[in-house]
């Protein structure tokens, strides 16, 4: 069954112990957590320091997507914060294998991140070293930036190609139920949401969203 992976970055932070509280009553499994440098996006968000006291206070596993534009100076950092899944950006390195063999060598899983204009056709070497694919939705960086449709179209391309390897495929960006639904059919596995669960009242957005997750 596909899971629902929360976004921190689209949490209250003022309060993000009681927001941690609720999505572990809600039995979710997995917590998406955005590293940016303020260089490959404009933003600046949850270094290691931040991400390693998250993953102390919660038995969530943690799931590092690396907006960086060196991810080889990052990297170790992140790995010491005990991330059970990191993945790295296609378009942040020369050295992506590099950077997939030293997490997964840390017994981690690691995932490729493909930005909205890259092609899957990038996965093609990878596929026997990677453990899920990151597709954005979206422009990285941008959370007020809109669900790019031609994503579907890129969803249902890496579902085939992936086929008879052990990977999943993961979507992030401006999604919310309906789309949510919609990444499911086309063959995502997991599936990042910030605003449509945070905004407005945090039980009924992820009842609906789960009831298309089950749907």
């Amino acid at each position: 069954m596909a899971k629902i992976l929360p976004s921190i970055f689209g949490a209250d932070l003022l309060n993000l112990q009681e927001e941690i509280n609720f999505l572990e009553k809600e039995n979710v499994e997995i917590l998406h957590i955005d590293l940016m440098d303020g260089n490959f996006v404009s933003h600046i968000a949850f270094g290691a320091a931040q991400i390693s006291t998250i993953k102390n206070s919660t038995d969530m596993a943690i799931d590092v997507h690396m907006m960086t534009a060196d991810p080889v100076r990052h990297l170790d950092s992140v790995l010491n914060t005990g991330a059970e899944m990191i993945s790295v950006h296609y378009e942040s390195s020369p050295h992506t294998r590099l950077l997939i063999e030293k997490i997964k060598n840390c017994g981690r899983k690691a995932g490729v991140v493909l930005n909205p204009a890259t092609s899957e056709e990038v996965l093609k070497y990878l596929l026997d070293d990677i453990d899920y694919v990151l597709v954005m939705s979206r422009n990285p960086g941008e959370p007020s930036g809109k669900f790019i449709p031609s994503t579907i179209t890129k969803i249902r391309n890496i579902r085939d190609m992936v086929k008879g390897y052990n990977i999943s495929i993961e979507v992030d960006g401006g999604i919310d139920a309906v789309l949510a639904r919609e990444c499911i059919n086309n063959g995502a596995d997991l599936v990042v949401v910030g605003g449509s669960l945070f905004n407005g009242n945090e039980e009924e957005n992820y009842k609906n969203l789960s009831k298309q997750i089950r749907d």
